[in-house]
């Protein structure tokens, strides 16, 4: 049997999903279904066996093909492909500039005036190493706060500055100034900053080896620059303190520091020999005239050694190291969320239509409400919260239990306000059993920021596994909770998917589930 090579995501392929998932928001229910089944029945289901990694990357690819016949300007991942392709080179550039920089200036020398051997360790070696041992600490940090170091650098990476630059070239590669694409755009980003539980481990790992790239840079171009001043000029180094330390004390400091290279070579090549130490000291009082030349030169090779062993080798191990996650964290993404278990349902559920045209049975409108498995599992026990507005327990229980069947936990009055509902919130977070969150409100009512500051709070109360489903309901009448309409119900969509919530479920009372 032939395995079948895993397809490779990058930062441009999440973005255009992004992109046409949020663009799906504004399209009927029913014109994605047949759409989605219809691509998968015709142009992916030969591959039955197929991850949904791979499932969900060639649904991509055909969106692709099909929105470059329909527009001239690129697409959104395009955009961003062509800010992100010249970054590791660009990085490095501009960390080659600063390096060389700060070694030309170190080494500066004018012939009367030894350099200062400790500001140059100082300066070129350990502060460098030290900033390679912080970043080497990062994920061992997260392992043991149990969280994503990631986010950090994943803020960065998609924050106002990128940002905008990807707008910038949108616009100039023509995009443009379409306020609408400009949004898709800008919201493409955001959604990649919000969704933390999908994407930040990769985008922050993109971003760690961004970082690397510029410091390997910094690092090159000291020790290039270290070694081009030793060759056209005759560079001079010198120590000397005000406390009590003896040229033997120095010795013994540099020997420790030479042992990662010690058996490549012997001294004077690899550290100065003890008498060189002494004979490189500086005493105010006696002047430069007592010194000899090949003692103050013999540092040198040592500085190279240096900078080569503290400051080149971890910046290229942390740069592999940086590589390997990226791409571990490429192989685990299971793009797990409901706006793309929606997506796999559509495609390869099976749609079927009995009776007149326009009409559907009872099994057809009860099969609309069937949520995907993972998200049905994970309903098992729910705990509901109702506006105390709409009210009236009855009513309540009989409209959740007929439309979820499910066991009712608890249900509950809210008030849609994250102080006076503190105290019922904190026993939310309490919950050992982790029972699904329904939280009920009038999708034929605006969604304002006060009600998606609350979805926020009650958000950091559950965690970030726990699922939350928004139950939106239209008008009441006679017959209990009715429908939201069509057109709000793609508003809030569109609003709630702005909260980049994984395992937010947006659910339109009688109808159908969406992410």
């Amino acid at each position: 049997m032939l395995n079948r090579k895993k397809i490779r995501w990058t930062i441009s392929d999440l973005v255009d999903l992004e992109y046409f998932l949020a663009q799906d928001a504004d399209v009927d229910e029913g014109v994605l279904t047949r759409r989605d089944r219809e691509l998968y029945r015709t142009r992916l289901s030969e591959s039955p066996s197929a991850s949904r990694s791979d499932l969900l990357r060639r649904w991509l690819d055909l969106r692709r093909e099909a929105a470059r016949t329909e527009r001239d300007a690129p697409l959104p991942g395009e955009v961003v492909a062509s800010v992100f392709r010249p970054l590791p080179i660009l990085l490095s550039a501009l960390g080659a500039l600063a390096g060389a920089g700060l070694a030309w200036g170190v080494l500066s020398y004018s012939g009367d005036q030894p350099i200062n051997l400790f500001a140059a360790l100082a300066l070129l070696v350990i502060l460098p190493f030290f900033f390679a041992l912080f970043f080497a600490a990062l994920p061992g940090l997260r392992l043991v706060l149990r969280g994503n170091f990631s986010g950090l650098f994943g803020g960065w990476l998609t924050g106002t500055l990128l940002t905008r630059l990807s707008r910038r070239l949108y616009s100039l590669s023509g995009g443009g100034e379409n306020g609408r694409s400009t949004l898709v755009l800008a919201q493409s980003w955001g959604i990649l900053r919000g969704r933390s539980g999908l994407y930040s481990e990769v985008i922050g790992w993109l971003a760690f080896s961004l970082m690397q790239f510029a410091a390997l840079g910094f690092s090159l171009a000291v020790l290039c620059v270290v070694l081009l001043r030793g060759w056209i000029a005759d560079l001079a180094f010198s120590w000397q303190t005000t406390t009590r330390v003896s040229a033997e004390q120095v010795y013994s400091f540099i020997v420790t520091l030479a042992r990662p290279w010690a058996g490549l070579a012997d001294p004077p090549f690899s550290h100065p020999t003890l008498e060189q130490v002494a004979g490189s000291r500086v005493f105010l009082k006696e002047g430069l005239q007592h010194l000899s030349s090949a003692d103050l030169q013999s540092w040198w090779y040592f500085l190279l050694w240096a900078i080569l062993a503290y400051t080149v080798l971890p910046r290229v191990l942390l740069l592999g190291a940086a590589l390997l996650g990226t791409r571990c964290a490429w192989g685990r993404m299971s793009f797990h969320d409901a706006r793309t278990d929606a997506l796999i349902r559509r495609m390869q559920k099976p749609q079927m239509h009995i009776g007149k045209e326009g009409e559907k049975t009872e099994d057809e409108r009860i099969a609309e409400r069937t949520f995907p498995d993972e998200i049905r599992h994970g309903m098992t026990r729910l705990c509901a919260l109702v506006p105390e507005e709409i009210f009236v327990r009855p009513v309540v229980e009989r409209e959740i239990q007929r439309e979820f069947n499910t066991s009712i936990e608890a249900v509950a009055s809210v008030k849609l306000d994250e102080d006076e509902d503190a105290e019922f919130l904190q026993s939310l977070a309490g919950d050992p059993g982790q029972a699904a969150v329904l939280l009920v409100l009038e999708g034929w009512q605006p969604c304002i920021t006060a009600t998606l500051e609350y979805l926020k709070a009650l958000r950091r109360h559950l965690g970030k596994d726990r699922l939350l489903v928004v139950g939106l309901i239209g008008p009441q009448n006679q017959n209990g909770w009715s429908p939201t309409p069509e057109q709000e119900f793609n508003i809030w969509r569109r609003r709630l998917a702005a909260l980049g919530d994984p395992l937010l479920l947006v659910h339109n009372w009688g109808r159908s589930a969406h992410g």
